[in-house]
């Protein structure tokens, strides 16, 4: 595996662009002066992305000028892919495959955004990207198919593809049923923090720290296909959250735990090995507490009952 350093060629192409990532990632990069074409459902949040199309199983064609694809386009709430399992699989893998396709016709360079889930439980603990690969949930199945076939394109024809397997990444516009996010939103509401488990442990990472991470490796030309985890590599448990945000909010809110909200495929602790990320120079500026301090301003500004 070599790697090129090189300056960014416009423009980009981010499916999923309204998605939590997504959008964070048009906005850090508009930011930043670079054109963007997006794909998503709705009307882009930003006046200054060209959104070419509306659905990724659909698009048949991309701007010639395309140099790099970030694909995040896909379903991401694990309970909602569990009960839908066939439209699970339609988006994340017949999507990616029409990704895929799109970034063949048109010799471009593709980030992939994977999952944590892929590793299931593992059997040791910081995880490294060459441990095995044991998916419990119909969502971390779907990315493991998915990243399969970035593998073959990328053996078959020759696509320089970086698959990132996401940690927790939590930030400003997190989407509801994530847990950060519910807990905050309770605490707001002034109600009981409801939880199923709070001894699960997860490796979180602020949206910042995810965007700089992104942006080394597409400054990075890495050839062939190749596997990061972008995470802290640091794990905190759902108590540990809990108690920082009543901290942070200053609330005293109960906690009750309900049975029914623990997942039959729940996982004891995901954390990572990030050394293989750090090698490219890249390491987490915000710490976990100034990230929730961060987050938890963002939802009390933008205050909207979630329940």
């Amino acid at each position: 595996m070599t790697f090129k350093k090189y300056i960014i060629m416009e423009p980009i192409l981010i499916t999923g662009a309204n998605g939590f990532l997504g959008s964070h990632l048009a906005d850090f990069y508009l930011k930043q002066g670079v054109r963007i074409y997006g794909i998503s459902h709705g009307l882009c949040k930003y006046s200054k992305l060209n959104q070419i199309h509306d659905d990724i199983l659909t698009a048949k064609n991309l701007p010639n000028d395309v140099s790099t694809i970030l694909h995040f386009a896909a379903l991401t709430d694990t309970q909602y892919c569990e009960k839908n399992p066939s439209e699970c699989y339609k988006i994340n893998v017949e999507g990616t495959k029409n990704i895929l396709e799109l970034a063949r016709k048109n010799d471009s360079n593709l980030i992939f955004a994977s999952s944590s889930h892929v590793y299931g439980n593992p059997n040791t603990l910081p995880i490294l990207e060459t441990d095995s690969l044991n998916p419990i949930s119909i969502h971390a199945k779907s990315k493991v198919k998915a990243e399969s076939l970035c593998e073959e394109y990328s053996i078959l024809y020759g696509i320089n593809i970086s698959i990132i397997r996401t940690f927790s990444i939590f930030g400003s516009g997190s989407p509801s049923y994530a847990l950060i996010s519910r807990i905050i939103n309770q605490i707001l509401n002034n109600e009981k923090i409801i939880l199923g488990n709070l001894d699960s442990k997860r490796d979180f990472l602020h949206v910042s720290d995810f965007l700089n991470a992104v942006d080394i490796l597409i400054e990075n030309q890495i050839d062939g296909c190749s596997k990061f985890n972008i995470g802290s590599g640091e794990s905190f448990s759902v108590h540990d959250i809990c108690d920082n945000l009543l901290k942070i909010s200053g609330s005293l809110n109960p906690i009750e735990l309900d049975s029914n909200l623990i997942r039959n495929n729940d996982v004891d602790e995901l954390v990572c090995d990030n050394s293989k990320l750090k090698k490219l120079g890249w390491s987490p500026k915000l710490s976990f507490n100034e990230g929730l301090q961060q987050v938890f301003n963002y939802f009390k500004n933008n205050y909207v009952n979630l329940s």
